[in-house]
């Protein structure tokens, strides 16, 4: 492969051009063929005894060119690209975004590298900024709530002689049964339920209710017209159900033992001051991050200058992800939950990405303060920090080092160094 060109098509970006010749894609393709080839089966052709002209008429001519491309792109571009940065003195605060311009079997592909470089900012201010830190008080309305979180936590379970309700702890064996015979997933022994938590198919739990600890009954129960078992959906059962025993869960009195047990400390007043405090100290964290927050968007409008676009994407991106995952961890899509909190997609969006441009411009501001300030980490200590995770994982300082990005590791704790600093030498007043 080789470098075709450098080109700077907006303030703080890196363009380059990469081409490989048709001899290379082709060189490439055939080796990634020999060593993918047996896990391909073609009609005709036990597998992998199909050659590669037999594979690339079933599949397309371009089989094994993407993984040729990304083989070559592996190994020959670094190198080229670490050249024309150190060549024309660029420095890079982000990893480069590759695109595949053009591939042809005769011409062979064009990819680009676009990067983002260092922004020249005019900082108008780097310290004195000054913010407040507001602690909310500690209500009696948390304390109770955080006592009955405890108290949950040191129920007991205790049998109960009198028939199952909502809410009772069973423990049960059940075999499911469909047209009589077992179905897979359908047995469990000494399993856990508690009555009236949705955990199980519609009806299961209601069969339970009303039956005493000892009872071996039969539930009948049709599982639902859309249960992700197709075999399943839609089918009448039969549950044979054991029931070893009833159980309420007992909670623990609000007092002197429960202190001590949950607490040790010697009575219910203590113990409330213990998580008035610990409440306190909670907030108060929140608050002051929200104090060190302030500071760093003061920095970032007293940052002056254009960003690279493609930098402020890219932190568009990595956010609107983050958000995504944690909707997902909640099982809740966007457009729902635009809708619970009664905004629209464009409003949203357009809110991310300016926080986005604010937290960028704020980094940036934080990378060239740490550099006019010689806070950027030394060789000596790059090296001290590989060390230690060496010791820790086992492997050599080489090994470690060769899988690490050894300048965003620098990058970045320059900008952690950096906004100590600028914290440190501004004023949060305390509330």
């Amino acid at each position: 492969m080789k470098l075709v060109s450098v080109e700077t098509p907006e303030k703080s970006v890196c363009k380059m051009t990469f081409s490989a010749s048709a001899e290379e894609l082709e060189a490439a393709s055939n080796a990634v063929y020999e060593r993918t080839r047996a896990t391909y089966t073609i009609k005709g052709f036990a597998k992998g005894e199909a050659d590669r002209a037999q594979i690339e008429a079933d599949r397309g001519e371009h089989t094994f060119w993407y993984d040729a491309i990304n083989d070559l792109m592996d190994k020959d571009v670094p190198a080229l690209y670490d050249a024309a940065m150190a060549e024309h003195g660029f420095h890079a605060v982000d990893e480069p975004v590759y695109d595949l311009v053009s591939v042809k079997k005769d011409e062979g592909f064009v990819a680009t590298a676009t990067t983002a470089l260092q922004p020249e900012l005019s900082l108008t201010q780097t310290t004195g900024f000054k913010t407040e830190c507001v602690t909310p008080e500690v209500t009696d309305k948390e304390i109770d709530a955080v006592l009955e979180r405890r108290r949950a936590m040191a129920a007991e379970l205790v049998p109960h002689k009198g028939p199952a309700v909502k809410g009772n702890i069973v423990h049960i064996d059940y075999e499911g049964l469909l047209e009589g015979k077992p179905f897979n997933g359908g047995t469990a022994q000494n399993q856990t339920l508690q009555l009236g938590s949705g955990r199980m198919i519609p009806g299961f739990e209601e069969g339970i209710l009303g039956h005493k600890g000892g009872e071996e009954f039969d539930i009948f129960v049709t599982f639902p017209a859309r249960y992700h078992v197709k075999d399943l959906a839609g089918k009448p059962v039969v549950f044979k159900i054991k029931l070893h025993d009833v159980c309420v869960r007992q909670l623990p009195a609000l007092n002197s033992d429960f202190a001590k047990k949950a607490a040790n400390v010697d009575t219910m007043d203590e113990f409330r001051a213990q998580i008035r405090q610990q409440l306190h100290d909670n907030k108060h964290a929140a608050a002051l991050n929200r104090a060190k927050d302030a500071i760093l968007t003061q920095l970032a409008a007293a940052a002056e200058g254009e960003l690279p676009s493609v930098l402020v994407e890219s932190a568009y991106q990595q956010e609107m992800e983050q958000i995504q995952q944690q909707l997902q961890m909640q099982r809740l899509s966007l457009d729902r939950y635009l809708s619970q909190i009664h905004q629209t997609r464009e409003s949203f969006t357009a809110a991310v990405r300016t926080a986005a441009e604010k937290n960028t411009r704020a980094r940036m501001a934080l990378l060239q303060i740490a550099q006019n300030e010689n806070l950027v980490p030394t060789e000596e200590d790059i090296d001290k920090t590989l060390s230690e995770r060496a010791e820790r994982t086992k492997k050599t300082l080489e090994e470690v080092k060769a899988a690490s990005n050894v300048e965003a590791m620098r990058r970045n704790e320059g900008i952690r160094r950096a906004a100590d600093y600028v914290i440190e030498h501004s004023t949060i007043e305390e509330k």
